[in-house]
């Protein structure tokens, strides 16, 4: 399974509220309806100021074919234009990873 971890910052006149309410209301449920994705998790920051980033995103893709099909789409390219309406897209990072489950008791 191919994970792509998205680290995200908030713009910096977005409260923590602001940011979780828009990401988790209004760009999660569009995101979730980008092609090929398997399974899609976000997370915030508990202590946001004690953090470099204020959430996590985890998409997971059969193989890396998947993830370059997934941002040409339209849902893909909605998705990457509205992070710049709720983080500092220059401050976020990315990571594509090859997963192998070694626990999963969920």
């Amino acid at each position: 399974m191919i994970k792509l971890v998205v680290n995200l910052v908030r713009k910096e006149d977005m409260s923590m509220e602001e940011f979780a309410t828009h990401w988790n209301e209004e760009h999660a449920p569009r995101a979730s309806e980008i092609p090929n994705l398997r399974k899609y998790t976000t997370s915030v920051a508990l202590n946001p100021d004690r953090s470099e980033y204020d959430g996590i995103a985890e998409l997971y893709f059969d193989d890396p074919e998947d993830v370059e099909a997934a941002f040409e789409s339209e849902a893909g390219q909605w998705a990457v234009d509205d992070l710049e309406t709720f983080t500092e897209t220059e401050q976020n990072s990315q990571l594509v990873l090859d997963e192998t489950v070694q626990v999963d008791e969920t």
